[in-house]
């Protein structure tokens, strides 16, 4: 977790938390978790600038032609919004996916599944 911003980790933290109260969390799975928390703290980061400057900048060149563009972090944001919906949903982050997650955990205890035995 050394690559984590200090508001990444508090955001892991606030994952593992929600992940170990409520799912089946292994500690193999910390490792997904980090890189998830990394994907807020950066969506977080890149938005907090985009909100200040706007999505667009202006770009002088050495001419003195002027032109506008995306900024990258918007890009940045973008991207790691993607990841944060791909990889959300497996530690139960939405409500569509919370449910699927929790009926699949009452699942396996009617059927006596215990993981750690499995394992």
């Amino acid at each position: 977790m050394q690559y984590l911003t200090d508001e990444g980790l508090k955001i892991f933290n606030e994952l593992e938390n929600h992940c170990k109260n409520r799912l089946k969390m292994e500690d193999v799975d910390t490792f997904e978790l980090t890189m998830l928390a990394n994907s807020f703290a950066l969506y977080s980061e890149c938005a907090k600038l985009c909100n200040e400057d706007g999505v667009q900048m202006t770009i002088t060149t050495e001419k003195g032609g002027v032109y506008s563009q995306i900024r990258p972090e918007y890009t940045v944001m973008k991207n790691e919004y993607a990841n944060i919906l791909k990889h959300g949903g497996k530690f139960g982050l939405n409500p569509g996916d919370r449910e699927k997650i929790f009926k699949g955990l009452k699942a396996d205890k009617r059927k006596g599944f215990d993981l750690k035995k499995a394992v």
